[in-house]
């Protein structure tokens, strides 16, 4: 029995008579790996489900005999198959065994699930005790930590000393902030409303252990927030005035918040404030700028209005209103309000 070879030449083609190939052994193929294991994930977690797929440049897949065994156990035929994985740390031992009439051969693959968190913050400004995290506004840096889980079989995990990580940003590999140890990077956060994907890929010493994540993201505009400053309390962090209130003494001062403003501080300089009440414009007090005093000698509302700007920041803008209301006899006019920086 033979088989036909169809050669194409620039002539044309030529047809050459091969004998039958008799069945081979390709275990030891030197260089070229006959069969490999292919894992989706790539990098799995704990507790997932994976797939795997044989694949071989030299065997004939489609009609051969596949079997798969899991930790010595049947797991299955075909060239694909999906199994459980265990906990963090848990080695899973996967077997593929071929034959067929291009050859046979087996390949074994040691799955074991890892994770790494990613912690991230941005240096924009929040007030004290804010409880959220800081995001990144217009103009700021973002900090990323990579806290890899890396378990061996007794529990103890790689210390992230011990451990390669690649950083990625968008997809392009960051060489300076990657390499053993370097659990950490900053990037710049994207154009306003923009978003960017860091992605990290970790890995122990000895290859045992790898693991990546990814996390997208997005740079917000910066938020206004008013609150009151007691002069027995403090700036009132916990109690933000609303857009419609009602003052609780005749004189009372009111801190802004630029929440994600990147400064680091309300009354950082690159920061321009312009107050206006009932449409007459307020100078900012130069040294305490984000801060205004409403002095009500008799009842009325104070339309308070702020916008805040930045002359080193094109895209950073915030604005707010509100109306606060005092309790006295009505009268109109400037006479009512005296504001003071």
């Amino acid at each position: 029995m033979t088989r036909t070879l169809i050669a194409l030449f620039s002539g044309g083609l030529m047809f050459v008579a091969l004998p039958a190939m008799a069945q081979i052994d390709l275990s030891g193929t030197g260089d070229m790996t006959a069969l490999t294991i292919s894992a989706d994930p790539h990098y799995p977690g704990p507790d997932s489900i994976v797939q795997l797929t044989a694949e071989s440049p030299l065997l004939d897949l489609e009609h051969s005999d596949i079997t798969w065994s899991v930790n010595g156990a049947p797991a299955g035929s075909g060239q694909s198959v999906r199994i459980p994985l265990g906990a963090i740390g848990e080695e899973t031992d996967v077997k593929v065994s071929v034959s067929g009439s291009s050859g046979s051969d087996s390949a074994t693959l040691a799955l074991v699930p890892t994770s790494i968190d990613l912690l991230w913050e941005a240096d924009s400004y929040v007030p004290p005790f804010y409880r959220g995290r800081a995001v990144p506004g217009s103009g700021s840096t973002i900090r990323v930590l990579a806290v890899p889980h890396f378990a061996s079989a007794s529990g103890s995990e790689a210390p992230p000393s011990t451990v390669d990580f690649t950083w990625k940003l968008n997809g392009a590999v960051d060489k300076a902030q990657s390499g053993i140890g370097e659990s950490s990077a900053v990037f710049p956060a994207a154009i306003l409303y923009g978003s960017d994907i860091v992605d990290v890929v970790a890995e122990t010493a000895d290859g045992s252990r790898s693991g990546e994540s990814s996390v997208s993201i997005r740079t917000q505009g910066p938020q206004l927030v008013l609150y009151e400053d007691n002069p027995l309390f403090g700036i009132m962090y916990h109690r933000a005035v609303p857009s419609t209130s009602v003052a609780s003494e005749s004189e009372t001062s009111f801190a802004a918040v630029p929440y994600f403003a990147n400064a680091p501080s309300p009354n950082d300089p690159s920061l321009a404030y312009e107050w206006t009440v009932n449409d007459a414009s307020v100078s900012a007090d130069p040294e305490d700028p984000s801060e205004i005093t409403i002095n009500a000698q008799s009842s009325g509302t104070a339309n308070i209005a702020l916008l805040i700007s930045s002359p080193d920041d094109p895209f950073f803008s915030a604005f707010g209103s509100w109306q606060i209301a005092f309790s006295r006899s009505a009268v109109n006019g400037n006479d009512v309000f005296h504001s003071s920086p």
